[in-house]
């Protein structure tokens, strides 16, 4: 097959973590829908403003958004832009609380199972794993999600854009470093990852092979990000 033939190179395979080993969107959504919540009562609280709940929520779903793409992952500063919009100010610990009711609610991401059956096959064709993602930001904590997370042991090393010194994706940076972390060239690796620009159009770029897991068909295009699209980690098996 055409496919075999673009990855019968690869010697190591790195996975992105968020939506594409564990769940992260279903639970972000209802910590949004939290912190909107009170957000909404803080502002009914101490000014004078008749903005309804609702419309509170999609300014917060939709800064959140923006301010994801756009690489800033300190979610005080995503409480802060609402604020902005709002014309109304809060106190530093006010959006360290928000903050943290955020993590509280988001930071509880569940496998998928189709992670699990993929990893042990892997492993068990001789790959070598790791795993590329970015920082949670001021407030968050990614080590510490990823400790929580059982398939951890499958992975040899763990690479976190936007800390110790090094930059998030999409820039090219974290992928070379996995890639020299395991003494391979880039067009020795593979990047698996559920976002068209952060990880297969970066990874791409740097030299490395993608594949989109585009679990929601909500990718349009998505053959131009990456060399192969999927909708469950199960198809990655026939590839290799």
């Amino acid at each position: 097959m055409e496919e075999n033939n673009l990855f019968r190179d690869v010697k190591a395979i790195f996975f992105d973590f968020d939506n594409t080993l564990v769940s992260f969107d279903e639970v972000e959504d209802n910590a949004l829908h939290m912190v909107a919540k009170d957000i909404y009562n803080f502002v009914k609280d101490n000014y004078s403003s008749e903005i309804s709940q609702d419309k509170i929520t999609e300014l917060v779903i939709s800064r959140a958004k923006k301010m994801n793409e756009d690489g800033i992952y300190d979610r005080k500063s995503w409480w802060k832009s609402v604020l902005d919009q709002l014309n109304v100010s809060a106190e530093s610990e006010e959006l360290y609380q928000w903050t943290q009711l955020y993590w509280s609610i988001a930071s509880q991401n569940t496998p998928y199972e189709d992670a699990l059956d993929l990893l042990e096959y892997l492993k068990k064709k001789g790959f070598r794993l790791g795993i590329i993602t970015n920082s949670d930001g001021e407030g968050g904590d990614k080590r510490l999600r990823l400790s929580r997370f059982p398939l951890l042991h499958y992975f040899n090393i763990i690479v976190i854009g936007g800390e110790n010194n090094i930059k998030p994706k999409p820039d090219l940076q974290p992928f070379i470093i996995s890639c020299e972390k395991f003494g391979l060239f880039s067009s020795q690796c593979l990047m698996i990852g559920d976002d068209p620009i952060k990880d297969c159009l970066a990874a791409k770029k740097a030299g490395l092979k993608s594949i989109l897991v585009d679990r929601k068909n909500k990718v349009k295009f998505a053959e131009l990000y990456a060399d192969y699209v999927v909708n469950n980690l199960r198809e990655v098996e026939e590839l290799f």
